[in-house]
């Protein structure tokens, strides 16, 4: 049976290891969206901790700006666990990752949120997609003083670009 699994492995040539040697990385990415009819974009500056390949601690300072919505800058900080599979020098890829988070934020914007999505890699260049979910301890308000909702879904789509250190 192993000696199968192997064998599928080598023939799609990706390779997957379980218990790899911790590592970190950066990237820059950005997403965008609307909540209560107000349209949003974030970006953030990353920095991840794979402990191991499955377990990234990924902690990234963001700043969130739109038109009718208050600027925050802040910090989100999540334990996102991966699926990943790359070839041998890493230059394409697919991860899968979902985990949860806490964000630490200006303008009344503390909140915990799940995130799951997908990223597919190509040498330097990442581009994937996701859901991110937000509850917020406090009421948050726009520009107009309007009361925001305290539950907030986020689809994103992330271009991004980094290395490893």
């Amino acid at each position: 049976m192993k000696k199968s699994i192997l064998v599928f492995m080598m023939i799609c040539g990706m390779a997957v290891s379980s218990w790899a040697q911790s590592r970190v990385t950066y990237d820059l990415s950005g997403a965008s969206g609307t909540r209560d009819d107000e349209s949003f974009s974030e970006i953030h500056l990353g920095l991840n901790w794979y402990i191991h390949d499955w377990l990234n601690w990924r902690n990234s300072i963001f700043t969130q700006f739109g038109t009718d919505i208050n600027t925050v800058y802040g910090l989100d900080t999540a334990a996102l666990f991966n699926w990943e599979a790359y070839t041998q020098g890493r230059g394409l890829g697919i991860e899968l990752f979902a985990g949860p988070g806490l964000r630490f934020a200006t303008e009344d914007s503390n909140a915990v949120f799940g995130k799951a999505g997908i990223t597919f890699g190509l040498g330097g260049l990442r581009l994937g997609g996701g859901i991110q979910a937000f509850h917020y301890f406090e009421d948050r308000h726009d520009k107009q003083d309007r009361i925001l909702n305290k539950d907030e879904t986020q689809y994103f789509i992330t271009v991004s670009g980094g290395g490893s250190f």
